[in-house]
């Protein structure tokens, strides 16, 4: 009898071959070690796949494009693609893109790619004379080099243009900086079979040859170069930040006695609470400002101190008293946690001097300043230049003042409002990037009214543990996938072209994919469920073409913070 696994209980319950070849169809995957493979998430138009998410089926008089599940932005990397069968003349072409390509074309300069019909090399639109053209039955080597932002490929082990991975010379193209994913694109009825190490036989086609990388991993037809490995989760870098140390989502059901919410894990200095079954706001306290003064995220209102909502901040949470914004009777309750690094410290790095509460290996930090009416610069205290912050002030009745990097910094978008984005008029950031030290401030009485208090949360991507980003609707829904490098615990996502609400998403409350309870940061509403997306183990997959999300052609800003990181994930 044919085993692909074995009980080691006793209790004989073996898993017996049905319909499949032991040694061409069982991987090497394991519990503590998943390869790369295509995803069926991140692909377009959709089709077929196949070979346990490695074979890209054919598809006609189009482009198709597909990632796959592995981004990477440092190291060395190999993994091979066989063209597998077909006729016609466009046999597709094989390499990498970032998560802004199209996958409609392979005219994108957000990718690089080997032509197999003619053995050019693409970068955009543009073409040149790399090697040689590849047929049915070759194999494509790839070496990607992200330490120095080089790539190579070979056919049949013979790398072109006198290429070298070992030795770091005659790249195909340099550069290359950011995150990149190994993607294969295709035009007519031609296959690709893909190994990033796990079956070497691309599915029974070849003979397997067991060559592994460097770290003894894998099964590869050809011997990878000298130092680039497998991409599979075992090879990739253990995350600087466990997620669960910086943030996190409670849930709790009111019952208008104060008492200790707990179970946050650390003490917060940011909690974001909402009432999910009844009409009342969104509720902000901080470490900086203290615990009992509270903030809008749906309104305008200047800062308020109100005793009976939350009390303290705790080692493993926070004490709320009886307000219904905290502690209903039978009503369902929320809170998001962010850890700072408590009351904070002053900060001269800027032209005003401000108290800053900085997580620096989280990427967060709660700065409060008080507004000179002159254009100056904050300190942040953070170790790089921040992506994403929201502004409100503290003394006065006006906007939260945001901005994403996907603006342009001479555009910003109201938290507290549907509006688009807003670009010119008050100019908030007087046009000037921020640094890693500051951010650069107009006098907009939003943001730096003379005498005013201000209070601002600023964050940066983390790798393995938060994501500043955008995305472009499909209108579709089997919509857009967005790659974040970790399975999202909380994900915020804004329109940002047209009119929409800002939708939040956390795990806590969908338990499991679709996703649909979310919550409005700029309305008091109850908990909706209209439209949903799937939190995946690297990103999170809209599924409505509902425009506040998904329109086509629409662009969108989005903050995500991590259950898990990708090296160490399940899929839902």
């Amino acid at each position: 009898m044919s085993l692909l696994g074995i009980d080691r209980t006793g209790n004989n319950n073996h898993w017996t071959v049905n319909n499949m070849t032991v040694a061409t169809d069982q991987m090497l995957d394991s519990p503590t070690n998943n390869f790369c493979t295509l995803n069926p998430l991140d692909t377009s138009p959709t089709g077929t796949i196949s070979e346990g998410n490695l074979q890209q089926d054919s598809y006609t008089n189009t482009w198709r494009g597909i990632r796959s599940t592995h981004f990477v932005d440092s190291g060395k990397w190999y993994w091979e693609v066989e063209l597998n069968s077909g006729t016609g003349a466009d046999r597709g072409m094989v390499g990498v893109s970032n998560s802004s390509a199209s996958l409609t074309t392979h005219a994108d300069s957000n990718c690089r790619f080997y032509n197999a019909s003619g053995g050019q090399k693409y970068s955009s639109s543009s073409s040149s004379a790399y090697g040689n053209a590849s047929y049915n039955g070759d194999i494509v080597g790839v070496a990607l080099d992200m330490d120095n932002g080089k790539i190579w490929w070979a056919i049949n082990n013979v790398w072109q243009a006198s290429g070298s991975p070992t030795s770091g010379t005659n790249e195909a193209f340099s550069g290359l900086t950011g995150e990149w994913s190994p993607d294969c694109r295709q035009y007519t009825t031609y296959n690709w079979v893909a190994n990033f190490g796990q079956d070497s036989s691309f599915a029974g086609n070849k003979t397997a040859q067991g060559n592994q990388d460097s770290n003894s991993i894998g099964d590869f037809y050809y011997e990878p170069p000298t130092d680039f490995l497998a991409l599979c989760t075992s090879n990739l870098p253990d995350p600087a930040v466990i997620p669960s140390e910086h943030f996190n989502t409670v849930l709790w059901t009111g019952n208008a006695t104060q008492r200790n919410i707990t179970g946050v894990g650390f003490q917060p200095d940011l909690v974001w609470g909402k009432n999910r079954a009844y009409v009342n706001w969104n509720e902000i306290n901080d470490s900086v400002r203290g615990a009992t003064k509270s903030i809008y995220s749906n309104d305008t209102l200047a800062e308020g101190i109100d005793t009976q909502k939350l009390q303290a901040f705790l080692s493993d949470g926070f004490q709320i008293g009886t307000a219904a914004g905290f502690n209903k009777t039978g009503d369902a309750h929320v809170a998001w946690n962010w850890k700072a690094n408590g009351a904070g410290v002053s900060n001269t790095n800027g032209s005003i001097t401000s108290t800053v509460s900085a997580n620096a290996d989280a990427g967060f930090s709660i700065v409060s300043y008080t507004g000179t009416g002159s254009s100056g610069t904050v300190g942040h205290g953070l170790s790089s230049k921040p992506e994403a912050w929201f502004i409100k002030g503290r003394d006065n009745a006006d906007h939260w003042f945001s901005y994403n990097e996907a603006l342009g910094i001479d555009s910003y978008i109201y938290l507290n409002v549907t509006s688009a984005k807003i670009t010119g008029g008050a100019d908030p950031w007087n046009s000037t990037e921020p640094t890693t030290s500051v951010i650069s401030l107009k006098t907009d009485g939003g943001i730096n009214g003379s005498g005013l208090g201000y209070i601002m949360y600023a964050f940066h991507s983390v790798e393995g543990y938060s994501k500043v980003g955008s995305y472009t609707g499909n209108g579709s829904t089997d919509g857009t996938f967005v790659h974040c490098g970790f399975r999202p615990a909380y994900v915020m996502i804004k329109r940002t072209d047209a009119a929409s609400d800002w939708r939040l998403w956390d795990a806590e409350r969908a338990t499991y994919n679709q996703a649909n309870a979310h919550l409005l940061p700029n309305s008091s509403a109850v908990e909706n469920t209209s439209i949903g997306l799937d939190l995946t183990s690297n990103g999170f997959k809209l599924r409505s073409a509902d425009t506040e999300y998904n329109a086509s052609g629409g662009t969108y800003i989005f903050l995500a913070f991590a259950e898990h990181p990708f090296k160490y994930t399940n899929a839902r």
